[in-house]
């Protein structure tokens, strides 16, 4: 079964949530613990130090047998802590009474070294000897001079106790016995249980908190991915046209972003796709279109004088002349058919050093006498400046910039062909006062076949791939072109070209 991307964040969220709190809540129980068994310990021996100056000043006769019962049992009382003093012997001659047996005594015969000799009295019942040698036999360190701490099950009080003893000492420095102070761990064990429910209270209260927070995480970082999906599965399916809303800038909002601009870039390329198609569509109806008429003319013309139907001399030399020139035509639109194939084909030219005024004049120079002929007036002003570009390919541009000029000027008319240095490299401008082009033909006059006038362009000669192959020549040499046109006023063809030491080596 698919488990969801927001379970999974929710479960490794809360996993690695509940495994740190866990620790950390270990972690602080056992700190917490430490210090207050290290709390209790310092406070067990410095009692234990407290206690071995009363029992000297006991010993020394400063104090009564009562004021000294009075304070063992007092330092039981406030630390909870049963109080054995015991002689170098290892003898128990004093232990205090906890608080619910102080109606009686503390007893025990008092060492006559220690105490001088005097007794403070009866009280509850003492240790036997084994017991105590089990209690002895742990803290040997004391009387060799050593403060000593420990916890172990007392096998007297038949619990565990944190016990501390403190060395007590002769006037000549010697180890005349010790205080040893046992304390029940269950005080501490208590405390600690509190604390243990305070921490797993807490710990809930945090589970539920991050139990709301990740969920609200996950639901934040899953639902722009549900959306992703819808939006990619419509993409799949052909739509485009959504996108995501993007609402953060980090790695989702980038995700998202980044297929917004996919099916921007996708729906732009089925748009060029769909062109391209139709322009192929176009391209093979046109093409089939212009092969068709000439060969009709020509099949046309041929039939009647191979069946005889015509017979008149003059008439079959006519129909000779239109087959030749239909024939010519026919020439003309494969030659610019191949041509305009090797240009878009991305084959790479020779570029070299041209001398744009020369060249322009020269392709001039061809056109003079139809416009002589056809009374326009035919201007060229240039000056000296050098492309790096295909000299035929640069001469081919301008007889057909030239060649569209005269064709839709009419007679009393002008061009005007300039070529100047300009601050970015040359440029070649061709200006007629002919018909021009209406302003929603002009984005189009690059097409293959494409005719702004149809019924005008039927009665010239042109292929309809002259311009064509113009733009094509004009990117082989980086060039840009702008046209200006009004129609009855004239158009301006202006190409720039870079400069020879700027073209960029493809």
């Amino acid at each position: 079964m698919r488990q969801s991307l927001q379970k999974k964040l929710l479960f490794s969220y809360m996993a690695v949530i509940v495994a740190l709190l866990i620790l950390v809540s270990v972690g602080v129980s056992v700190l917490i613990r430490d210090y207050f068994v290290l709390s209790k310990k310092q406070e067990l021996l410095n009692k234990g130090q407290e206690l071995v100056r009363i029992v000297e000043e006991y010993s020394q006769g400063k104090l009564t047998d009562a004021q000294l019962v009075a304070y063992v049992n007092s330092v039981d009382s406030f630390l909870d802590a049963r109080v054995w003093v015991v002689d170098a012997a290892g003898r128990v001659v004093a232990i205090s009474t906890p608080p619910r047996l102080q109606n009686h005594h503390m007893r025990g015969p008092m060492g006559h070294g220690m105490m001088g000799g005097r007794e403070p009295g009866k009280g509850q019942a003492m240790p036997s000897a084994g017991m105590l040698r089990s209690v002895l036999d742990e803290m040997a360190p004391v009387f060799q001079g050593q403060e000593w701490t420990r916890i172990f099950e007392h096998p007297f009080y038949n619990e565990q106790m944190l016990m501390a003893a403190v060395p007590l000492r002769n006037s000549d420095g010697s180890v005349a016995g010790a205080v040893l102070l046992h304390a029940p761990i269950q005080s501490i064990n208590e405390y600690m249980y509190r604390i243990y429910l305070y921490i797993g209270v807490i710990g809930l209260v945090a589970i539920l908190l991050a139990l709301a927070i990740t969920t609200w995480l996950s639901r934040g970082i899953v639902r722009p991915l549900r959306q992703m999906q819808l939006i990619a599965g419509a993409m799949a399916r052909g739509d485009y046209q959504t996108r995501v809303s993007v609402t953060s800038e980090d790695e989702v909002g980038e995700l998202g972003k980044s297929l917004n601009s996919l099916a921007q870039d996708l729906a732009h390329f089925v748009r060029q796709t769909e062109m391209v198609e139709k322009l192929r569509r176009d391209f093979v109806a046109n093409v089939s279109h212009e092969l068709r008429t000439p060969l009709t003319i020509i099949k046309g013309y041929n039939e009647a004088m191979l069946d005889e139907a015509v017979t008149d001399p003059v008439t079959i030399k006519k129909y000779q002349h239109l087959i030749r020139e239909e024939s010519e035509r026919l020439e003309r639109l494969i030659y610019d058919l191949l041509d305009l194939s090797r240009l878009q084909s991305g084959h790479r030219q020779e570029l070299e050093p041209i001398p744009l005024a020369e060249l322009a004049e020269a392709a001039a120079a061809k056109f003079r006498g139809q416009a002589t002929a056809k009374g326009i007036t035919l201007s060229v002003e240039t000056e000296a400046v050098m492309v790096a570009g295909n000299g035929d390919r640069l001469t081919q541009l301008i007889v057909i910039l030239m060649d569209n000029a005269l064709k839709f000027t009419p007679a009393g008319g002008s061009i005007r062909l300039v070529v100047k240095e300009v601050p970015t490299g040359a440029q070649l401008s061709i200006t007629d006062s002919g018909v021009g082009i209406p302003t929603e033909d002009l984005p189009y006059i690059w097409e293959r076949f494409y005719k702004v006038d149809k019924a005008h362009s039927r009665t010239e000669s042109g292929t309809g791939l002259g311009l064509a192959i113009a733009k094509e020549i004009i990117e082989l040499h980086q060039g840009t072109v702008v046209v200006n046109s009004r129609p009855n006023e004239g158009t301006v063809f202006t190409v720039s070209f870079p400069a020879e030491d700027r073209l960029v080596k493809s």
